[in-house]
């Protein structure tokens, strides 16, 4: 049974074995407060129409819907779900929350959050690597797992209780103080100086701020730029900018 924190955030919890998509049933389901689970997605997505890699028993997919829309609550779950994650990890371990919607360790990604909105409703999906060091081979180099991170398989119910709980909590706060404790953990977090990063059309840039409306602002050449939509890419980690520059990942 998956622990409720009580803020009235979550609603129903809903436990399935395999489905086509969280987000989808959820989004079916039509009602706020909702949270699905599953052990398999036979059709996970990512955005912009991308495969989600889901097998069975390996990882977390879950999906939680809540009424309105609005475009900051997967820099929120970012936020929640890498505090969550954080105490799994080793000491050393650097995990880092790649707005809008991703969180990265060692340059690739553990966990992505597709946000989608219909007739009133959003779900929030999150797909979180958590055991396996095999991935397809568009996939190598690419994704981890928590347990490539910290260097042992862990246990996927604690991980899902533990990412439940920080949802709501974070979720609450969200509604109760607004986006700036939000924003202040992604600014601890998410600045990505670890790595050479570049716009999508390749320019060099630096990530400079965050703006209350959760728009990302970008140093490109000196130059200030408010980033609405569309992401930055990780080129390298700059520690082996020298070994390896050819070496890039999204």
């Amino acid at each position: 049974m998956i622990p409720a924190a009580g803020t009235g955030i979550i609603r129903e919890i809903v436990e399935l074995g395999s489905v086509d998509s969280t987000n989808t049933y959820a989004l079916d389901a039509g009602r706020a407060g909702l949270l699905v689970t599953a052990s398999q997605q036979t059709a996970g997505r990512g955005r912009h129409g991308r495969v989600w890699f889901s097998p069975e028993g390996r990882n977390l997919y879950l999906t939680l819907t809540t009424a309105g829309s609005d475009p900051r609550l997967s820099i929120v779950t970012g936020v929640a779900v890498h505090e969550a994650v954080l105490p799994f990890l080793g000491q050393d371990a650097l995990l880092e929350i790649k707005w809008p919607n991703d969180l990265i360790a060692d340059g690739r990604k553990v966990c992505g959050i597709l946000c989608e909105t219909r007739g009133g409703l959003t779900a929030v999906g999150i797909g979180l690597n958590v055991n396996g060091k095999a991935w397809p081979l568009e996939l190598e180099g690419r994704a981890a797992s928590l347990e490539e991170v910290a260097g042992s398989p862990l246990d996927r119910g604690r991980v899902l209780e533990a990412v439940v709980l920080s949802l709501e909590q974070w979720f609450a706060r969200y509604l109760a103080e607004g986006f700036g404790p939000v924003r202040e953990r992604f600014l601890e977090h998410g600045m990505l100086k670890e790595h050479v990063l570049a716009t999508e059309d390749g320019q060099p840039c630096a990530i400079a701020d965050m703006g209350e409306d959760g728009h990302l602002v970008l140093d490109v050449s000196g130059s200030l730029r408010e980033l609405v939509s569309g992401t930055i890419v990780l080129q390298e980690a700059r520690d082996s900018k020298e070994k390896s520059p050819g070496r890039t990942s999204k």
